[in-house]
Formats: C-alpha cells, sequence, structure tokens
C-alpha cells in the first residue's frame, strides 16, 4: 500500500473516530441537560464551533504519529525517508478529481439539509444532515483518492 493510501485510510478512520466521539459526548450532554437547547441555532453554533478547532487539532496530533509511524517503518524496511512524500503532477490531478467529488457529495447533502428545512421538519435535522455529510463528503473524498491511485490516474 501506496503512502497516499495509507494516509486516506488514516484520514478516513480519524474522522469516523472523532466525529463519533464529539458526537457522544455532545448527545450524552444533551441527555443529561447540562447544554441549553432553547435556541436551537445557539446550541448547534456553539456544538459546530468547538467542533472545528477540536477536530482540527486532534487531526494534527493524528498525522503527526502517521508521519512518525511511516518514517520508523520505512528506515526499519531500509528505504530512503521522505520519498513518499514528494507530490507531483499525478498527485494534483487526484487530489483536484478527489475534491471536485467531495463537492458534490457535500452540495447534494447541503440540498438534502434545506429540503428538511422546506418541508418543516425539526431545526436540529438541518445541522445533523449537515454534520454526517460532512463526515460522508470526507470519507467519498478519501476513498476516491484510494481509487484514483489504485487505477493509475
Amino acid at each position: 500500500m501506496s503512502y497516499q493510501e495509507s494516509k486516506s485510510l488514516t484520514n478516513i478512520f480519524s474522522t469516523i473516530i472523532i466525529t463519533g466521539i464529539y458526537a457522544l459526548i455532545v448527545y450524552r450532554r444533551y441527555l443529561n441537560g447540562t447544554v441549553d437547547t432553547t435556541d436551537v441555532f445557539k446550541f448547534w453554533a456553539i456544538t459546530i464551533l468547538i467542533f472545528i478547532p477540536v477536530s482540527i487539532v486532534v487531526r494534527i496530533i493524528i498525522m503527526i504519529f502517521f508521519s512518525i509511524g511511516t518514517s520508523v517503518v520505512q528506515t526499519v524496511k531500509g528505504e530512503e525517508a521522505g520519498v513518499m512524500e514528494i507530490v507531483d503532477e499525478r498527485d494534483k490531478l487526484i487530489e483536484l478529481k478527489a475534491t471536485r467529488i467531495s463537492l458534490i457529495t457535500f452540495s447534494f447533502g447541503f440540498i438534502i439539509a434545506l429540503i428538511t428545512q422546506a418541508a418543516n421538519m425539526n431545526d436540529h435535522l438541518f445541522f445533523i444532515t449537515l454534520i454526517v455529510f460532512g463526515v460522508i463528503t470526507e470519507i467519498v473524498s478519501e476513498l476516491s483518492t484510494i481509487i484514483y491511485y489504485r487505477k493509475g490516474v
């Protein structure tokens, strides 16, 4: 498995784990009544604004450990460290194609979230739909990256 494929798998698992743990924490706080849910938009604004920096910091930490682990494995195998991190035109093309697919996926999710509001569904469902499609977008993007590397685009 190439460096890029391993990195994509690491991103998929970290996305699922980080979002799952954070969602569980917020849900437990919601059930315990420790959060103010009288204003739905304020509740979700605070929830998402806390999630973004937490997610970024945890992802940085995970990627640092991933890079260290990859370097250790390369050193043990006798390979030159850092060779796998070189980005060429093929890598940029794959990144652009994966980005296009992720934007289409998120746009679809945003439209579904808007439909929940047009159908007078619960306001919570709008934000939950956005978050779920954010996770799905990340997974689809990383999976398409893996597929493109395997196809040799």
